[in-house]
């Protein structure tokens, strides 16, 4: 049922923003920064429309046990550049 409701107002406020920009722009004569700023508003609207779930209706819960992977305090020593054939930047 959420998803359902979720869908079409995601349709419903693509079909907005695409009609408000297009009033815009009768009304003006010319593409506008508001009937731009309509444009781009509409991806997130058919983002929220095809989406196929939110974050925020996942049933799954949010708290993950992370394993302790073992830390090795290995510590290695790096080779030095000018062994390596590099050149020491003059800045």
């Amino acid at each position: 049922m959420v998803v359902r409701a979720r869908v079409f107002c995601g349709w419903l406020l693509a079909v907005t923003f695409i009609l408000m920009s297009g009033k815009s722009f009768a009304e003006n004569g010319d593409f506008t920064t508001e009937s731009w700023g309509f444009l781009l508003l509409t991806p997130l609207a058919f983002a929220l429309a095809l989406s196929p779930s939110m974050p925020w209706e996942s049933t799954e819960s949010g708290n993950h046990d992370w394993e302790d992977e073992d830390e090795t305090d290995s510590v290695t020593k790096v080779p030095d550049p000018e062994e390596s054939g590099f050149d020491v930047p003059v800045l």
